[in-house]
């Protein structure tokens, strides 16, 4: 399945939004900010990146065009479920990205509105280092996870798919179709400290691709519970509860603004 429906039993559903995760990670690691959304009114597609099984594909062009097209399911069962509601984006990481991409490929989707988190439009430079190692994926190579094990997809990330990821990257750096994305009002949350996606760099690739109504955010109280890393923002753990309660009722309230 590319996608799960998760449903509201509130009498006024307010939305229908698509929620994608990251790179490696199980799509449950969404599901907290899925119970938010859920408790507050809104339909959720839990969309999984990983309906093929681990290794089914090595070629980084034809893994990148298989996760749009998982995308272009999801928006499909959203589209024809519930025609008369407004559609959303949650998106984290590499789903993010291919949100973007994505949505500058395909000519008649669009989302109402957005809230994208530590989308990598633009790496750190110590994760672009990964581009030298990316021609060994052809022999089936993995580097190991950083995520805990409770949240990733499998013990290591094939460098197929860093070289996938790298691909989207490079399409999106000036986009097809800016107008289109620039019109749909979107939430962008940074942590400076992110250890994958270069803060300066996405701040300048919205200013580039003239993103007006696209508005950068970060965490004022993140006080992560136990060892983390910065570019995990999905879970309370690694924000800590201030900055959690910060998050979550920003999205709530984005979602509503137009309600």
């Amino acid at each position: 399945m590319t996608a799960t429906l998760i449903e509201t039993d509130t009498d006024s559903v307010l939305g229908v939004v698509l929620v994608v995760h990251g790179l490696n990670n199980k799509p449950e690691v969404m599901d907290s900010l899925i119970g938010v959304l859920v408790d507050n009114g809104f339909h959720c597609l839990r969309v999984s990146l990983y309906q093929d099984a681990p290794g089914g594909r090595s070629d980084p062009s034809e893994i990148a065009r298989g996760w749009r097209t998982i995308l272009t399911d999801a928006y499909a069962i959203a589209q024809d479920r519930y025609p008369d509601l407004p559609r959303f984006a949650l998106s984290y990481s590499l789903g993010a990205l291919t949100t973007v991409s994505f949505l500058d490929t395909e000519a008649a989707p669009v989302f109402d509105r957005m809230v994208l988190l530590a989308p990598p439009v633009a790496l750190t430079r110590s994760a672009s280092l990964v581009r030298a190692l990316t021609p060994l994926g052809r022999f089936n190579i993995a580097l190991p996870s950083a995520a805990p094990k409770a949240i990733r997809a499998r013990r290591g990330t094939p460098l197929s798919e860093y070289a996938a990821m790298l691909e989207l990257v490079g399409e999106v750096d000036t986009l097809r179709h800016p107008e289109k994305l620039g019109q749909i009002p979107t939430a962008v949350y940074l942590d400076p400290d992110d250890e994958l996606v270069g803060y300066a760099g996405v701040l300048d690739w919205i200013h580039r691709n003239s993103l007006e109504r696209w508005s950068p955010r970060g965490f004022k109280d993140r006080d992560p519970e136990g060892r983390t890393y910065s570019h995990l923002m999905v879970l309370e753990t690694s924000l800590g509860p201030l900055a959690w309660t910060e998050l979550t009722e920003y999205i709530v309230a984005h979602f509503k603004e137009d309600r």
